[in-house]
């Protein structure tokens, strides 16, 4: 969405917490003075990871931040020997420094000029921005483990709208030996910050100069113990989260004390930018004209506007939160998320239809905290609301279905923006009977165990995600490829397949294939053994199965889902029958899942449903999952003998 909440918010995660300040005094950075329990599981220790932030006033401030982090192995090199920096017009890198150790905490190695790199976020790909990010590194496989890698920078920071965040505890395989965060204020000067999930309460103090100072500090913490199903890092995770009250961007003052308060900034910064040209109010006008109701106009300029523009991403100053002006899309034929979606509404206002951009935070299992108003958001979509309905309209995209927001945006909060301030609203919720997978599948089996089979498969909602990428963005070869890689078969010939898209914008994929398949059962003498159940992937037993202390997440991306199966067996005459039928049937607060299987006329019957709601669970419910799978994994293994008859 925008150059800050790139820096703020994603590379924290992919640089693993560069956000940090002030030295302490003691720099011994030896192997031999990390704590045993520190170096249990861990492929790093984070020797130091400080961040020092200066608020010198509400339009301005300046960081420190410094890392040191003693590498143990190559998984550890691979995920932390370097460092990234973000800047742009209104962040000014002042200093960045390095060095490296060895095991006996000797510096070997200063950062120079040539260990740093500098790039544009727009060098490649659709993307028009004064972003720039600075890439510091020593280099791979140069240095006997164990060794040290030492990093800070200094920020100059004119963009009040972000704080950082302090996660001072790494997820997986990484202890931590020091960490802290520091906030520094003027005298009187407000601002807001809350503690989750445990994280050590501040310590409030005064500078020499009376200005008042807050700080978090962690020690000595071991390697958190990988589970399965974890919850999100924000349920469980230690952090401070850390936000303006009144704060000053350019001309442009604002508060984030309520959600309210963002939204009616964001509206202030964007209005009277949906101008349009008179020669595109008059296409508008020709399209709707027989139309036979607003729900039917929102689809014809929705496709409308999907046909004659495309995304690129612009950051450009200020223009991160500020969009162009609808008539440059409408010249241009393009623009980011925040100008597509002020154009689509912008074009639905001269059909007289009411719309509203959301600010909403984009991705798979998004995580927000709802109870700390700030800038969480890194997108923006269309509200449009119609007098028995309402609307959403992703209007990044080409392809999406309207009103359909799947796993980018869909099950989870949007904040409508309004001249009052708006609220946050919930977008729609994908529960299990809409995220479909029907298939059906014939078989034409041989005394030899080949087969050939036909099948056709019916995707909807979330589980028609991946075909609809599939279909839009691969070419033949490549879906071949795919198909061939996914398919859990031994031994196949994929003769011919064919993709089609729903009609009326349904979010909707059919997938029809046929396939050649030897071993498809398995001859052992006179004996056929067939498996019914061909191609669905049964859940994986996760690797931590003994009751658990903390509560588990069952992501709904991949667990709100129906799954339907009815496979027809045409059996060779001169087999029959000789094992019994398997049928199976199971209730749980996980969902359901039902097995069936009929032999009648040398025809095999075989149908199977698995409906599954995700979401989190107390810890007591674990052995119960445990169970669940067990019992599906078990069924999903069941066979089928025929042998053959000799009369």
């Amino acid at each position: 969405m925008i150059s800050s909440v790139l820096k703020r918010l994603v590379c924290p995660f992919l640089l693993f917490s560069i956000f940090a300040s002030q030295v302490r005094a003691q720099n011994d950075f030896s192997f031999g003075r990390i704590n045993p329990v520190l170096l249990t599981d861990a492929n790093v220790v984070i020797r130091v990871d400080e961040d020092y932030f200066e608020i010198l006033s509400k339009s301005e401030a300046k960081s420190h931040h410094h890392f040191v982090v003693t590498i143990l192995n190559e998984k550890g090199e691979d995920e932390h020997n370097e460092m990234y920096v973000g800047y742009d017009k209104f962040t000014k890198i002042t200093d960045m420094s390095g060095a490296i150790y060895d095991a006996s905490g000797k510096q070997v190695k200063k950062l120079k000029g040539s260990d740093i790199q500098d790039f544009g976020y727009g060098a490649a790909g659709d993307d028009i921005s004064d972003a720039r990010i600075k890439i510091a590194n020593f280099g791979k496989k140069s240095y006997a483990y164990p060794y040290t890698i030492e990093f800070s920078y200094d920020i100059r920071d004119r963009n009040m709208m972000f704080y950082p965040k302090w996660k001072p505890r790494a997820k997986e395989n990484a202890s931590v030996e020091y960490s802290s965060y520091k906030i520094k204020t003027p005298v009187g000067f407000t601002f807001r910050y809350k503690e989750y999930n445990g994280v050590p309460t501040v310590v409030k103090s005064a500078d020499t100069d009376g200005s008042p100072i807050y700080q978090w500090t962690l020690k000595n913490q071991p390697v958190v113990s990988a589970v399965s199903y974890p919850l999100p890092d924000n349920e469980f995770l230690p952090m401070v989260l850390t936000a303006p009250s009144d704060f000053e961007i350019q001309e442009y003052t604002g508060n984030f004390n309520r959600w309210e308060d963002l939204s009616k900034f964001y509206y202030t910064l964007n209005k009277d930018r949906d101008a349009l040209p008179a020669a595109t109010i008059a296409e508008i006008k020709s399209i709707i004209k027989d139309a036979k109701s607003d729900r039917e106009k929102v689809l014809l300029l929705y496709k409308w506007m999907q046909s004659r523009s495309r995304y690129v991403s612009i950051q450009l100053g200020i223009g991160g939160w500020q969009t162009i002006d609808a008539t440059t899309v409408a010249n241009k034929g393009y623009g980011d998320c925040k100008a597509l979606t002020n154009f689509m509404i912008a074009s639905l206002k001269q059909a007289g239809i009411t719309a509203h951009a959301a600010l909403i935070r984009a991705g798979d299992e998004p995580e927000m905290n709802l109870d700390f108003p700030s800038s969480q958001f890194n997108h923006v979509i269309a509200c449009v609301v119609l007098q028995k309905d309402t609307m959403w309209l992703e209007c990044t995209s080409q392809t999406t279905a309207a009103n359909f927001m799947g796993s980018f945006t869909g099950n989870r909060q949007a904040l409508l923006v309004m001249p009052e301030g708006g609220k946050l609203v919930k977008t729609h919720y994908y529960d299990s009977p809409q995220n479909i997978r029907n298939r059906n599948i014939k078989v034409k089996m041989e005394a030899s165990g080949n087969g050939y089979l036909q099948v056709k498969t019916v995707y909807g909602g979330l589980q028609q995600e991946t075909r609809e990428n599939l279909l839009h963005n691969y070419n033949h070869e490549e879906q071949r490829k795919w198909l061939l890689s996914h398919l859990e078969l031994p031994d196949m010939e994929l003769e011919k397949f064919e993709y089609e898209k729903g009609k009326d914008n349904v979010p909707v994929i059919s997938e029809k294939i046929d396939l050649k398949v030897r071993n498809c059962a398995t001859r052992t003498g006179t004996r056929l053994f067939v498996k019914p159940n061909l191609l669905t992937r049964s859940i994986e037993l996760p690797t931590n199965t003994e009751e658990r202390k903390e509560d588990f997440y069952l992501p709904l991306t991949n667990f709100n889902l129906t799954d339907s199966d009815s496979v027809t067996f045409d059996i060779p005459k001169e087999m029959k029958q000789e094992s019994s039928l398997p049928s199976f049937q199971v209730e749980s607060v996980f969902g359901s899942y039902s097995v069936k299987t009929v032999y009648e006329n040398n025809t095999l019957f075989y149908t199977r449903k698995l409906s599954m709601k995700g979401g989190r669970f107390p810890a007591a419910d674990y052995p119960k999952w445990i169970d669940f799978v067990k019992k599906i994994r078990k069924a999903d293994r069941a066979q089928v003998v025929f042998v053959e008859n000799k009369m």
